[in-house]
């Protein structure tokens, strides 16, 4: 069987952050590849530049020292092949939850026709439909993070990045989001096959992600690159679920 071949990778990277008193050194020597398809996490401590990380694969930021390749090349501006899915959702609230989800298309300059028909089969697919007229304003936690993800879905990106994407929302939500996400991920007539998500949740990461990358403590570099070897879906009372959380636990403590 013919594997999937490398989408993106990380060579050697490290990145600074200018100060007053002096440079912050977040990540340092950071490598490692992802393959067409693969979901990964990225767990670790706070600070120990699991988001940075996520803006330096979409180009929104540029390392310090070291290469980011994207399909072999090395990548030197934005990548638009990316989308990002904030933590606390990153809508404009004088914006509808149509116009919230136009916005990535309005700004790559497709036809006016073409954004409103990609919008509503977005905003349909995420089970929004029917709010596409309300503001920011009038909807729950839940339905707010449906909006970003139709948002970053329409662009239709080959990597979807999430930026601690559920930990905001209450248990419940936080479950049936997880599970449409996975829907989302193995439903092949979506262009987006390839996922890395930041989380804090041990458990989050072993539930969805076929890797589990863990980052040490600032200045952050990878301490295990973990194969989640689970069929899904995964049941957390599963014993070998339990030995993931604390092979992971223990490298990150």
């Amino acid at each position: 069987m013919q594997s999937e071949p490398v989408l993106f990778e990380l060579r050697h990277v490290a990145h600074r952050f200018p100060l007053p008193q002096g440079e912050l050194t977040v990540l340092k020597d950071i490598c490692f590849s992802a393959k067409e398809g693969e979901f990964i996490a990225i767990v670790g401590p706070s600070g120990a530049g699991k988001s940075t990380i996520l803006r330096l694969i979409s180009g929104l930021i540029h390392p310090t020292e070291g290469m980011i390749l994207f399909k072999g090349q090395p990548l030197s501006g934005i990548n638009l092949e990316t989308a990002l899915v904030f933590q606390n959702f990153a809508l404009l609230p004088w914006l509808t939850v149509a116009e919230n989800v136009e916005l990535g298309l309005e700004a790559r300059g497709m036809d006016i026709a073409m954004r409103r028909r990609k919008v509503a089969f977005y905003i349909d697919k995420v089970g929004l439909d029917g709010y596409e007229e309300a503001y920011p304003r009038e909807l729950s936690g839940g339905m707010k993070q449906r909006v970003g993800l139709a948002r970053a879905l329409a662009v239709e990106p080959e990597i979807l990045l999430m930026d601690e994407p559920f930990s905001s929302l209450d248990a419940l939500t936080s479950i049936n989001l997880r599970d449409e996400l996975l829907d989302i991920w193995s439903d092949r007539d979506f262009p987006v096959n390839t996922v890395v998500m930041v989380t804090h949740m041990i458990e989050e990461a072993i539930e969805l992600a076929d890797r589990v990358l863990v980052l040490s403590s600032r200045p952050g570099h990878i301490v295990g690159d973990m194969l989640i070897d689970l069929p899904r879906p995964r049941d957390k009372r599963e014993k070998v679920f339990s030995e993931y959380v604390d092979k992971i636990f223990s490298l990150i403590a």
